[in-house]
């Protein structure tokens, strides 16, 4: 029995020795790893400080870049658009309009800057698309603003409500182009200007239906008095004869 317990208290030590060697050697390696993981971190944290550093950088170039191309293209955009402009809107209203609005940011950009040679450029540029527009609305208007005739007219006032809007109907896709440029207007603060024109050819459509109106009836009056001057020409012939053959009756009796 001694002997066997002798034989168990020397594997336990055995095996602590063994342990003990164990733990140390790991001890050792978690040592040294941790060396080398604080090394790694010496050198991994300065290049990653220096990475952000530089994405920060390279993002102010990128906003630098953009800044630059916005402004440059603010000197360029006469010259883009000097022949769009020029022509007018055409078919292509709505980018015709499109192209206004970045004419009118480069007209705010020159104002805050004090090149007076590129703000002239570009307000006289401006101010020739909205002339463009008020040509464009003036077409709109002019195609259904011709006078109406008499007859027009005449029937018009015996016609219906519901069957009046059928006299010279603005078509849907004029209509559309029509609104299109007054809300444009309305949101650059030029509404004024572009009442008054509507309401000036208005005018002169309606002054001229009248004329022509009043001519008509003008005219009519005249034939209806013609007419009754030939009527009452018979009547006038024969009591002229009356009074002629009275006159001479006269005369033979005092002769």
């Amino acid at each position: 029995m001694i002997k066997r317990e002798k034989r168990r208290l020397v594997l336990l030590q055995e095996s602590l020795t063994r342990s003990n060697v164990l733990t140390s050697g790991m001890v050792s390696t978690l040592d040294n790893f941790e060396r080398k993981l604080e090394s790694l971190d010496e050198l991994v944290t300065p290049v990653y400080e220096a990475t952000n550093e530089l994405g920060f950088l390279l993002n102010n170039v990128d906003r630098s870049l953009s800044l630059v191309d916005s402004i440059l293209h603010f000197y360029e955009i006469c010259s883009e658009l000097q022949t769009t402009v020029s022509s007018g809107p055409g078919g292509n209203l709505a980018e015709y309009l499109l192209e206004l609005d970045r004419l009118q940011d480069a007209v705010k950009y020159f104002k805050s800057t004090t090149s007076v040679s590129e703000r002239e450029r570009v307000v006289q540029l401006f101010g020739l698309g909205r002339q463009r527009l008020v040509e464009e609305t003036d077409k709109l208007i002019l195609r259904y603003a011709n006078p109406l005739s008499p007859k027009e007219l005449i029937e018009l006032c015996e016609m219906s409500e519901t069957n009046r809007n059928n006299i010279h109907t603005m078509q849907e896709v004029d209509m559309g182009n029509l609104r299109m440029i007054i809300q444009w207007f309305i949101s650059h603060g030029f509404r004024q200007g572009l009442i008054d024109s509507y309401a000036t050819k208005r005018g002169m459509m309606i002054r001229r239906s009248l004329q022509l109106l009043a001519e008509h009836l003008g005219k009519q009056a005249i034939r209806r008095g013609s007419t009754n001057v030939i009527m009452q020409s018979p009547n006038m012939l024969q009591s002229s004869l009356s009074a002629a053959d009275a006159t001479k009756r006269s005369g033979k009796i005092f002769g």
